[in-house]
């Protein structure tokens, strides 16, 4: 799932462009992933296989068949016009076609966004909080184990997350929440879990998907 989220949506053209491209490699020789693609068409019928070429604003060649171009012994022509959607089976295969893929947030991004959601949550709550001399949400990290590409893409989802999960409590509890907890601290772990001890929330960050429910919980827990 993970490396589904990266994917970026565009529009049902672009994606077919790449997978022409994929096929155009394929012919030089290039040894790229194959991809099974169900085209799904404006008078309801749809078809699977295997994007051979594609003709921009005009047409898209597919091998049909679950097998695509190691069996298929039929072709469709497809008028591009029609095409509605295209459906992937397996996507993280799209993960190597990088105009489909959101870059890797660099520790830049991460940084950014770490000093951005946590202004923004207080500015939301406790409006001029920090011109006001008060003292602010913050978000800080441990880069110990997490400046790499896996590293960054974990620590952003867990901020993100952590940010959602804060906003979440602060309108079911009361902005007092963002006086109990004024610091949530970003950390290499064995998973992803969160918790609270005094004003300082812990999010480690390790294996599986953080979701806003359990951050959420694992908050209103620590602060009762």
């Amino acid at each position: 799932m993970e490396g589904v989220q990266r994917l970026l949506s565009r529009k049902v053209e672009r994606v077919l462009e790449q997978l022409g491209t994929l096929a155009t490699r394929a012919r030089s020789g290039e040894e790229v992933p194959t991809i099974t693609v169900t085209l799904h068409l404006a008078h309801g019928h749809s078809m699977t296989g295997e994007v051979v070429d594609y003709v921009p604003r005009e047409s898209v060649l597919m091998a049909l068949g679950k097998e695509g171009l190691r069996r298929s012994e039929s072709v469709a022509y497809v008028d591009l016009s029609t095409v509605v959607a295209v459906a992937v089976g397996n996507a993280e295969k799209l993960l190597e076609l990088t105009q489909l893929v959101r870059p890797n947030p660099t520790r830049q991004d991460v940084a950014t966004l770490l000093e951005k959601l946590p202004h923004a949550l207080t500015e939301q709550f406790w409006p001029g909080e920090a011109s006001l001399g008060g003292k602010p949400l913050r978000f800080e990290v441990d880069w110990v184990g997490l400046d790499d590409e896996p590293g960054r893409r974990a620590l952003e989802s867990a901020v993100n997350v952590t940010s959602h999960a804060l906003r979440a409590l602060a309108q079911e509890q009361g902005r007092e929440v963002l006086r109990r907890i004024t610091t949530v601290r970003f950390l290499k772990g064995r998973d992803t879990r969160a918790a609270v001890e005094g004003e300082t929330g812990t999010v480690t960050v390790g294996p599986g998907e953080p979701t806003v429910s359990a951050f959420r919980k694992a908050f209103a827990a620590g602060i009762r």
